[in-house]
């Protein structure tokens, strides 16, 4: 892919929106039909009854593998949690890790997931730290499995396929806090992963926002949220809710 080294016209029909989300991600209205895909969590079954992702961290520090951090005259290991969410893009952890769908997590704390309100968020969840055996569905970006199934669907719903041209913003913030330029890119929608970090690219997060040039679809990760919202036709959402490789929710 390439970057648009003059975004202004390309960006100009968001220019109406909060100027906040240019930092965070653009949650633009106006498809039919939307669906929120869940970003993957993953459990290893060795690891059961091994304690959290904090436990770990403070033996780690007490045993001096890791040094605390420390911030001015505060050690923030004394005052705060390791919560093991990852932040930004996380490729599949492979065996003996198995995915493990947020339905059947949140199955095990129904108090919990009673309460849980919209958007998907880490409010969805039990507070605190994560066990160690599960890794968490990561913020502020698509998962490695998720995004490449996303861009499945998207292609066959798209009359080039892969090679639809699209283009991919990054927000300040998952731009790496870069506050003075707009990071957007064009190409083929099959080329988007080559912008991550670990497929070569200059990125640690997916990109916070994708659409085609007709923006018959729309795609949104805000840099707080363990989901992507897609939004388009009917017939696309429905496509992503079906796929076996993506935990998708409709929204209302």
């Amino acid at each position: 892919m390439q970057r648009v080294m003059d975004p202004s016209g390309a960006m100009e029909w968001l220019a109406g929106r909060p100027a906040q989300e240019a930092l965070t991600g653009y949650e633009m209205p106006g498809w039919p039909a939307s669906a929120w895909v869940l970003h993957a969590m993953y459990e290893n079954p060795d690891l059961r009854g091994l304690g959290t992702h904090d436990d770990v961290h403070r033996r780690r520090v007490e045993f001096g593998a890791v040094a605390p951090l420390i911030i001015g005259d505060v050690n923030m290991d004394e005052i705060a949690t390791v919560s093991g969410t990852p932040l930004g893009f996380v490729v599949s952890p492979g065996q003996p890790w198995l995915r493990l769908r947020w339905e059947d997590y949140l199955s095990r704390f129904p108090d919990v997931a009673a309460a849980r309100a919209f958007p998907p968020s880490d409010s969805w969840f039990p507070a605190g730290s994560w066990p160690l055996a599960v890794e968490p569905p990561p913020e502020g970006s698509l998962d490695e499995e998720s995004l490449a199934a996303l861009a499945d669907v998207l292609g066959a719903r798209s009359p080039d396929g892969a090679r639809t041209p699209v283009l991919a913003f990054f927000g300040s913030l998952p731009a790496g806090g870069d506050f003075d330029a707009i990071h957007l890119w064009a190409g083929p929608l099959g080329e988007v992963m080559s912008l991550l970090e670990d497929h070569g690219g200059p990125y640690r997060f997916s990109p916070t926002n994708i659409w085609p040039v007709d923006r018959t679809w729309f795609v949104w990760t805000d840099y707080d949220l363990p989901a992507t919202r897609v939004s388009g036709d009917p017939a696309l959402i429905a496509a992503l809710v079906s796929n076996p490789h993506l935990e998708c929710i409709r929204c209302d």
